[in-house]
């Protein structure tokens, strides 16, 4: 047995030794407990040779070479990411396996009862693939919460990131970005510093990008206010301004300047998570309790001297104007609040109990809500209300009880006319779904949809593709007890979509699905939100996929 050298330093002294003569230090050596020690069961991946091929499809035939195998060639199990394999034959130290249907790339293992042996990567080919043309490599520095399309094609994407593909460097991007559907970055709008201190949550646009409307937790965009959590832009980009009269300037003469602000005057106490334009407005839906408004035209009038002189001076005061609102608002265009939406007798409606987490509008203005409230304006509401196009509640809406627990997300398809919901829910409408759903436009349970089981966790996010099938993100670790780490592909009924789940793990969130054809006019798609590793790649928070048809 080796020799380890461990040296530990006594300290040999009394209080009066110390105090008199100070301390002796000694030095003791151990041998290493350690040294010596045999490999678990004389099991261990071959680094020499490792794994041929490293990569290929389900059902092909992969040779590993795995150093004491043979002696248990009974009770030697492979898997790839989790996945059992089928065992062809073990001669020696060459394992020969077959990729199971359901696997996916990542670590391949094997295990002999509860004992488990990591061994290398290997690559699982399938229906889904990176886009060849995306060009966001880098990606952004931090979550990116929504996108929108505008008519020139390009895409506004807006979250907490403060640099996007190190494009930031050179221009300062600071929460919101113009880029192509492919991720590379554009100058065409004056974006300006965007916003400094805050995040944006959600961007829309009025007909043919007249303006531009972003929303979130901010108080200036590009150093320009005051803003409370939205503003307007102008269709170059940049905040659109006017100038005002304020009690020194309509009182000093031209001494006292107009001054320049925002032109959408109005906002909310609380940050806002969605926004919606709908027939001359914008709907907004966040956890906020007021609608604000700014007056510029109050101030006072004082006198001072100047030696022998009593000169009169004016002196502006910014003061804020607040009306009751609770978590849903319509904002005219200039930021002044529709006192018609969600209104009765001139006061504001109750809304939930409990928080909106998410919203989703379909095309004729009806809002819909989902979150952790049991009732919306005094009605019984699971975790899901619709509103009509003056926000009342919908009765009309089929969702029955709704949800018992509550619901994360919702999003609706336009094509297939289908809304998909996730949360943590063990019913619907006193039907034992749990976790994900899907309904018709009438809100009605489409039960062609059938969830499975999902394991260590929940979905939070789920989008449907005009072709039917279903993105999911979330912190699960199976689905249906089939290896599917934090995201999967579902076919239109809920079972796993053959060929499209073979991607490795998804480290963090999805909020966003985009979908397009690629220049090959394959169907694409690319995942935003906060997320930094996906099928053992490093990447930050935005992917571009290719999905065969």
């Amino acid at each position: 047995m080796s020799v380890f050298k461990i040296k530990i330093w006594f300290t040999a002294c009394s209080l009066s030794l110390l105090l008199l003569a100070g301390c002796k230090d000694e030095v003791k050596e151990f041998e290493n407990p350690y040294s010596g020690g045999k490999l678990p069961l004389g099991l261990k991946f071959n680094t020499a040779s490792f794994i041929e091929p490293t990569q290929g499809s389900a059902n092909d035939v992969v040779t590993v070479s795995v150093v004491g195998a043979e002696q248990y060639k009974t009770q030697l199990r492979f898997q790839f990411s989790g996945e059992e394999a089928e065992i062809v034959s073990i001669a020696g130290d060459v394992v020969k396996v077959k990729v199971p249907a359901a696997g996916s790339s990542g670590s391949t293992s094997i295990q002999i009862g509860d004992q488990i042996f990591f061994g290398p990567q290997f690559k699982v080919f399938g229906k889904i693939s990176d886009d060849p043309y995306f060009k966001a490599k880098i990606g952004a520095n931090n979550t990116i919460y929504d996108a929108y399309k505008l008519k020139t094609g390009k895409y506004l994407m807006v979250g907490e990131f403060t640099d996007f593909n190190d494009k930031g460097i050179v221009l300062a991007i600071k929460k919101i970005a113009e880029t192509t559907y492919e991720g590379e970055v554009q100058r065409t709008l004056q974006l300006g510093t965007g916003v400094v201190s805050g995040y944006l949550s959600a961007v829309t646009s009025s007909p043919n990008d007249a303006n531009i409307f972003v929303a979130g937790n901010m108080s200036a965009f590009d150093l320009r206010g005051p803003v409370k959590n939205i503003t307007r832009l102008t269709a170059l980009g940049a905040i659109d301004l006017k100038q005002v009269e304020t009690y020194s300037s309509k009182n000093g003469g031209a001494t006292y300047p107009k001054l320049t602000v925002p032109v959408f005057n109005g906002g909310t106490d609380a940050p806002i998570k969605r926004i919606f334009y709908f027939n001359n407005g914008i709907i907004a839906v966040g956890g906020f309790k007021y609608y604000v408004s700014h007056r510029y035209d109050v101030g006072r009038t004082f006198t001072y001297t100047s030696g022998n002189t009593t000169l009169t001076g004016y002196r502006d005061s910014l003061v804020r104007d607040s009306i009751p609102i609770r978590q849903v608002v319509r904002f005219k265009l200039d930021g002044g609040l529709d006192n018609t939406y969600h209104f009765s007798g001139g006061t504001t409606l109750d809304g939930g109990n409990g928080n909106i987490l998410d919203a989703v509008m379909q095309a004729d203005g009806k809002l819909v809500l989902v979150g952790a409230f049991s009732k919306f304006d005094n009605k019984a509401a699971g975790g899901i209300v619709r509103l009509n196009a003056d926000g009342t509640v919908d009765d009309s809406f089929q969702v029955g009880k709704g949800a018992a627990g509550y619901i994360t997300s919702i999003n609706w398809n336009s094509t297939t006319q289908r809304f998909v919901l996730t949360g943590v829910f063990s019913s619907f409408n006193n039907q034992p779904i749990q976790n994900m759903l899907v309904l018709k436009a009438d809100g009605s349970i489409d039960d062609t949809f059938v969830s499975g089981n999902f394991d260590s966790g929940y979905p939070s996010f789920a989008q449907q593709l005009s072709n039917g099938l279903i993105v999911v993100s979330g912190n699960f670790k199976k689905y249906n007890n089939v290896r599917r780490a934090g995201f999967m592909i579902l076919s239109p009924q809920g079972s796993l979509a053959q060929g499209y789940n073979t991607l490795g793990e998804l480290t963090g969130t999805i909020n966003r699905v985009l979908e397009e054809r690629n220049k090959d006019n394959k169907r694409s798609i690319v995942l935003l939100g906060s997320f930094r590793k996906f099928d053992s790649q490093a990447v930050q928070n935005i992917k571009g996929l290719v999905l065969e048809d």
